[in-house]
């Protein structure tokens, strides 16, 4: 069963547009089109879940294509025609960073993205420049830098890696952090070198990236772009062994490569879920909504991203107007340690809505866990270690925020 993108019902008070911008094409489509899905799931439960007078939830969806230009188009379009409060995206950081300098934060509309991971957006936001607009349900690679050069070092027992990194803020985030620790854990980073997306080809990024006798590549980049470098890697006689990062978490990445040349030789990291209630609830519906399980990257965080965009509509519209201000300043209150505990249900959002119509704060738990944002809109949350086994993502074990914390703080 596919879902309708909106729930409208006769007696509906008003209707409050959320917008999405995320990749239903392009690079990162195969992810795009099922936090998609998850978006649109959260607003369906989140909109069941109201009663008569109730306002009602309204998905306004635009696919950015893994392009800023076409990101920041699909932004401008759901601010000035659709005049949607918030907006849940883009996935990668380099069109997340175009849509929020751009639009959203000049705009005065609150942006949520499940996806984008570079520490340029803390950066930007310490110094004032998203006007507190800015939020994301994953952690930043500020966490997963130290993660990859943590498994690298004490897992792989790798002592020289090549670093070959998308020439955006995703990439150059995860990468640069990822150089820092490493080397700080006394690792030797034999190259580093950028890449431009989709390029015919990259043999000469991939011949700059073999000097120096590295024993592994760590590769930040997107599938498509991925396949390419890793298949000219191959051919070009470079060592076996990989480091992927969370975009690169992805079946079909896999499964185009093959397990004959990754099996055993592969070790990642992705964020993971801090197991909750609602993940359960979440996996179910979705499952009984599309007739397959969640499988992609940033699944539970879409969910929850957009669920926390709605819940902080309806807590606006209980006090006043829904503009991007007052979401924004509603956030703090369906996130709130104190609150009431919410759980992801249609039941669970009965209660929260009429709590927020009283003035009350509540605690979202989410698909991906229980969501605090500090000032610059981070969370913290586990990385997930994975490996390739018999042509298959298998992942093998969680390193805690706290771990990663030890772990960066000691190098």
């Amino acid at each position: 069963m596919v879902l309708p993108l909106t729930t409208l019902m006769a007696h509906a008070a008003c209707t409050i547009p959320i917008g999405i911008v995320l990749p239903t094409s392009g690079e990162l489509s195969a992810q795009g089109q099922e936090n998609v899905q998850m978006a649109q799931l959260a607003i369906q439960q989140i909109d069941k879940a109201g009663g008569p007078g109730v306002c009602r939830l309204k998905a306004v969806i635009s696919n950015s294509q893994t392009k800023p230009a076409i990101g920041v188009d699909a932004a401008k379009k759901l601010v000035d025609l659709d005049h949607v409060p918030a907006i849940v995206g883009a996935s990668s950081s380099g069109v997340s960073m175009a849509i929020l300098t751009s639009v959203t934060a000049p705009s005065h509309v609150v942006q949520i993205s499940p996806s984008s991971t570079s520490p340029a957006f803390t950066t930007l936001a310490q110094q004032g420049k998203t006007g507190g607009y800015w939020f994301r349900t994953a952690p930043s690679d500020a966490l997963q830098g130290v993660a990859m050069a943590s498994v690298a070092h004490q897992q792989a027992k790798l002592k020289r890696v090549a670093v070959m990194y998308l020439n955006n803020p995703y990439g150059s985030g995860l990468a640069g952090r990822f150089e820092h620790e490493f080397k700080a854990m006394g690792g030797t980073v034999t190259a580093s070198i950028a890449f431009n997306p989709r390029q015919p080809s990259y043999r000469s990024e991939v011949h700059q990236a073999m000097q120096g006798h590295p024993q592994a590549l760590f590769l930040v980049g997107y599938p498509n772009t991925g396949e390419v470098i890793v298949r000219e890697w191959i051919s070009a006689g470079g060592p076996h062994t990989y480091l992927f990062p969370d975009a690169l978490h992805a079946p079909q990445f896999v499964s185009a490569i093959g397990g004959r040349y990754l099996d055993g030789h592969t070790w990642g990291t992705v964020p993971g879920n801090t197991r909750t209630r609602s993940l359960g609830y979440v996996a179910k519906a979705f499952k009984r909504a599309y007739g397959h399980p969640m499988s992609e990257s940033y699944d539970a965080s879409t969910y929850d991203a957009t669920a926390i965009a709605a819940l902080a509509a309806y807590a606006a519209k209980a006090g006043g107007a829904v503009t991007g201000a007052r979401v924004r300043d509603m956030i703090p209150r369906v996130t709130d340690p104190k609150g009431a505990p919410i759980y992801a249900s249609v039941r669970g959002f009965r209660k929260a809505e009429k709590l927020l119509a009283a003035g009350k704060p509540i605690r979202y738990i989410g698909a991906s866990g229980a969501l605090h944002f500090n000032a610059t809109g981070d969370v913290k949350g586990p990385m997930v270690v994975w490996r390739v086994k018999q042509g298959h993502i298998d992942p093998i074990g969680t390193l805690s925020a706290k771990q990663i914390a030890n772990i960066g703080a000691h190098g």
